[in-house]
């Protein structure tokens, strides 16, 4: 069966303009959260949005792979770095590396963020891009990224990021240029609600929903969803001693099946959700 599945998926991602570059697989927390995480208050699951790194933290680190549906012989992996640069600002490097022996796509997204009101927050970020097909060579094109994040209410995040506007091309294909808009309700420092839509021209509007539960300040248990088709995550996380921290997570395809991920991930920052300040950084 997964003999099929993959020729399937790479002559989706060579000839379906909209999907030049194959699926990004995020990190294990966001992937159990159904990916809803652009207005994720702080970066305790790494950066999901550029505006993020405005946010108060120091300095963190995040590994993450996953095995998409199960195959093997097919590679996803993140590497996330961050730090700020002064009480206002910070800046990050995402690496993202997918795809088989004969086709490898990889990204390499530099970021940065800054604080530009008591509650609103802007960020950037510039890409590198890069595919290689075995028997076609490689093709390289570079592309840029902008978000925002505001907390409306007490308890309320909204945000919203928009990657490749200006509809750059990667050898002779459009890259995807995506829209996405998100929310979220921290109810309290034990639990918190995602919401968002995601739309990528040319194709339906995807709907994702996302929750995570803390019963003690060192486990996170998570959810979450989106349609289009529909999929179902789920995971955990688990906070170590000197700012370890575990995470597992998997979503469900009802075609293709589970794809398991996992990460680990360190920081300086003592995160504990206060909803006013966001991270100690005592």
């Amino acid at each position: 069966m997964q003999k099929i599945i993959l020729p399937v998926l790479l002559l989706c991602a060579s000839f379906l303009q909209a999907q030049v570059f194959m699926r990004n697989f995020e990190n294990a927390a966001s992937l159990s959260l159904g990916s809803a995480t652009l207005a994720y208050p702080d970066l305790s699951i790494g950066t999901t949005n550029e505006a993020q790194l405005g946010l108060p933290h120091k300095l963190g680190f995040l590994a993450s792979t996953a095995i998409p549906y199960g195959i093997s012989d097919w590679q996803s992996v993140q590497v996330q770095g961050y730090a700020n640069i002064g009480s206002n600002s910070g800046v990050g490097i995402d690496i993202n590396h997918g795809g088989t022996e004969d086709y490898l796509e990889q990204r390499a997204r530099v970021q940065y963020g800054r604080r530009l009101g008591q509650k609103f927050y802007l960020g950037a970020s510039l890409d590198a891009l890069r595919v290689s097909q075995q028997e076609y060579g490689s093709s390289n094109t570079a592309t840029f990224s902008i978000g925002m994040m505001a907390q409306a209410l007490p308890k309320v995040w909204i945000a919203a990021r928009v990657s490749n506007p200006l509809q750059q091309k990667l050898s002779d294909e459009i890259l995807p240029t995506t829209l996405r808009i998100g929310a979220c309700w921290q109810a309290s420092n034990l639990f918190l609600m995602l919401l968002e839509t995601e739309k990528i021209i040319d194709r339906p509007v995807q709907l994702k929903a996302g929750a995570e539960y803390r019963p003690t300040p060192l486990v996170a248990i998570r959810i979450g969803t989106r349609n289009n088709p529909a999929r179902i995550g789920f995971g955990a996380g688990l906070r170590l001693k000197n700012g370890l921290r575990i995470d597992l997570g998997s979503e469900w395809h009802p075609v293709l099946g589970i794809t398991p991920s996992a990460a680990i991930a360190w920081s300086k920052d003592k995160y504990h959700r206060n909803q006013k300040s966001g991270p100690d950084n005592q």
